[in-house]
């Protein structure tokens, strides 16, 4: 009786390893051969990617990370939002449109070899997947494959997955009429975000204004309450009658400021030549949590030449500047200086004057 039990025992244990061999095998977790499916470039849960490698066969590469919710680049640089959030969406959508003939294969291999964009994607992710349930998850190459030029009629990309190189496929984005190299770029200046001020009006706890022309423009506004802030003059006297709309208005505008771009090619020496000249306007930002922004501004050298009746150059002409653009360094760095347009930043530097003229039925101070 023992015997018989024992060999049913054994029987049984051999049939259910037989099925989960079974199981695991249709599941494809012993073989690395992928299912020819329409969404075979696409990742599932882009909340999941870890990191992102971009690189080209010509040595231009980022490496795109995610970290503490947010991506950045390798050396911590934030990257602009709303690029990530185009390149992560491109990838979750991207489908085959059809695979390439048997004939074209050849002058796509050629074309991919020299201007192929390689995207080695990291996430979390299973090793495997089982009645919908991942096992052994960690952070993993979760996808890669070699995104290409872009088709004849700019409505898609060659692309060859890696582990099917045999098989180039055309791409595209389902809804979208055009190509998504652009989402792909490997140059490290398409991804730094330009902001410089990025703070909503309910995490301001105080702002100062450094008027180096005018000093008496100069102001300082400081939080008290909910919403509500104090002005002083460039004296630290408090000012009691102002424009409360003015003030909320340009406390507002700091949500987001942006620069225009750096400089290229400059070198230290020029650097160092603009910022030994007096600025003319320092704006100094602490948030709620104790964080500060300090920015600089010093005066742009004016693009055009000038000449007097005689058609003489003229030069060292008192205020000959730029009316258009400036520079500024940011939080006291030395080695960078960052064009602005005074398009975009006219409304925070206003003088303390500007709070002063009231405006037609609005409150007169802030409490």
């Amino acid at each position: 009786m023992k015997k018989r039990n024992i060999i049913l025992i054994v029987v049984s244990a051999a049939v259910l390893v037989g099925c989960i061999l079974l199981i695991l095998w249709k599941n494809n977790v012993f073989s690395s051969q992928k299912e020819f499916t329409e969404n075979l470039f696409a990742i599932e849960d882009s909340s999941k990617v870890t990191q992102i490698l971009l690189a080209d066969m010509h040595g231009n590469n980022v490496l795109l990370n995610r970290k503490n919710g947010q991506w950045q680049l390798n050396d911590g640089t934030p990257v602009i939002v709303e690029k990530m959030e185009a390149l992560l969406s491109t990838m979750m959508n991207l489908r085959i449109d059809h695979p390439a003939s048997q004939k074209s294969i050849d002058n796509i291999n050629k074309m991919m070899a020299t201007a192929a964009i390689k995207v080695e994607v990291h996430g979390i992710a299973p090793k495997f997947t089982l009645f919908k349930h991942g096992f052994f998850e960690k952070d993993r190459i979760i996808k890669t494959y070699y995104m290409g030029p872009a088709t004849q009629d700019n409505m898609g990309n060659y692309a060859i997955l890696e582990g099917m190189e045999e098989i180039p496929c055309v791409v595209c984005l389902p809804g979208f009429r055009g190509f998504a190299t652009p989402r792909y770029s490997v140059f490290r200046e398409d991804w730094i975000s330009h902001t410089l001020f990025a703070t909503k009006l309910t995490r301001i706890q105080e702002v100062n204004i450094t008027d180096f022309d005018k000093p008496e423009d100069s102001f300082q506004i400081e939080k008290s309450g909910a919403r509500f802030f104090k002005l002083y003059d460039f004296q630290k006297n408090i000012v009691s009658q102002y424009d409360t709309s003015k003030l909320l208005d340009f406390l507002s505008q700091f949500r987001n400021i942006n620069y225009e771009s750096i400089p290229d090619g400059q070198t230290q020496s020029e650097i160092d030549s603009i910022m030994q000249q007096k600025p003319f306007k320092i704006i100094e930002l602490e948030d709620t949590d104790g964080k500060k922004t300090k920015l600089t501004l010093f005066r742009m050298p004016d693009p055009y030449d000038y000449v007097d009746g005689e058609g003489n150059h003229v030069d060292k002409i008192e205020f000959l500047y730029n009316k258009d653009k400036a520079y500024a360094m940011l939080n006291d760095d030395k080695t960078v200086l960052y064009k602005i347009q005074y398009y975009h930043f006219d409304r925070i530097l206003q003088p303390m004057s500007f709070f002063l003229s009231m405006r037609q039925g609005q409150d007169s101070h802030l409490k």
